[in-house]
């Protein structure tokens, strides 16, 4: 298992001028054929028209995150946009007040960007976004409150789940094997631990590493399967099959070559593959997840003929292997299309 650090403190956001094609290059944006970027003249810039990409950031997600905004800078350049990337520190509000870009692409994963941090501050300072607002972030990011709503719903079916605090001090299983621990307000798997009978685990050497509560999923042995939504509206069903030794879809196999095999369109009944295109949009509704690209994950259980809805993700990856841009692809929609398809739906909300 891949093991994330966990979330850090940058006191200072870095800035790049990516206006010029081909000199942004964000995964090693500090150093390019052996050029330091220095910061831009920020004090420069008011007077023109700005879209800014904010990526990196300080969560566990940040080196994926660079991988997502060097797409999503290259399409905002190839639309003829002027493009400021900001890798997100402490003074963003600072940095935002300066640059006055009047538009802000949200190119976060994780905590701060897809949790309604970023987007409440961009609220106060009237910038439009891309991707839904404060309310639905912070509520689909955090798998407890969004679990507790996702129950209420008679047409959606989840896992059986517990919460357990780090107080609780629990030295046994919280349920029978196979069962999966997660985070309560993490993305891309980042500390998702999945233990089976025969591992050599016990809960009270569990450290608690993303915070004092956790959510415990009852395990079900299914078709991993993924929905796009793009503004509302269900692209496709794309089914994630692991490759080799791998237990689930984790952060590795998620953006590393290799790991997991795409099959598009997924391979299950017809009427398996319609109920979750209405379970998708469906949930969006619920939680008013109606601007940007969304992931809506599932399992598909052969045996029950059943669906079990895992998360709604309101920022899910946008680098080469991803999901949305591969599901959107089928559709017609190449990636530039759906950057801009993205990008059209800015707003703040008031």
């Amino acid at each position: 298992m891949l093991t994330k650090s966990r979330n850090y403190y940058k006191e200072l956001s870095i800035i790049v001028d990516c206006t010029n094609k081909g000199n942004c290059y964000l995964q090693k944006y500090t150093s390019i054929n052996g050029k330091t970027l220095g910061k831009i003249n920020i004090t420069s810039l008011s007077n023109n028209k700005i879209i800014a990409v904010i990526g990196g950031g300080m969560s566990a997600e940040h080196e994926v995150s660079y991988m997502s905004s060097n797409g999503i800078v290259d399409s905002l350049i190839n639309l003829g946009h002027r493009v400021i990337f900001i890798d997100m520190g402490a003074d963003i509000s600072s940095v935002l007040q300066k640059i006055k870009p009047q538009i802000v692409y949200n190119g976060l994963h994780g905590t701060y960007g897809e949790d309604g941090c970023l987007q409440g501050l961009l609220n106060i300072l009237k910038i439009k976004y891309t991707g839904p607002g404060v309310l639905s972030s912070s509520v689909a990011m955090n798998k407890k409150k969004s679990y507790e709503i996702l129950r209420s719903e008679s047409s959606i079916t989840i896992p059986e789940s517990i919460i357990i605090h780090k107080n609780h001090n629990l030295q046994t299983d919280p349920m029978p094997r196979p069962y999966v621990i997660k985070p309560l307000s993490q993305g891309s798997s980042v500390g998702i631990e999945v233990v089976f009978a025969e591992d050599d685990f016990t809960f009270d050497k569990y450290d608690f590493p993303y915070g004092d509560e956790v959510i415990i999923d009852q395990y079900i042995k299914g078709q991993e399967i993924q929905v796009a939504v793009l503004n509302g509206k269900a692209l496709g069903v794309l089914e994630i099959k692991m490759l080799g030794e791998k237990r689930f879809y984790d952060y590795e196999a998620k953006y590393t070559e290799g790991f997991a095999k795409h099959i598009y369109p997924a391979s299950i009944p017809k009427k398996a593959y319609n109920d979750s295109l209405k379970a998708a949009e469906k949930a969006c509704k619920i939680f008013e997840c109606m601007n940007g690209i969304i992931r809506v994950e599932f399992l598909y259980q052969e045996q029950e003929k059943k669906l079990y809805m895992l998360e709604l993700n309101t920022h899910p990856g946008m680098t080469p292997l991803s999901i949305c841009p591969e599901i959107s692809s089928h559709q017609g929609i190449s990636y530039t299309q759906l950057v801009e398809k993205v990008l059209s739906q800015a707003k703040y909300e008031e």
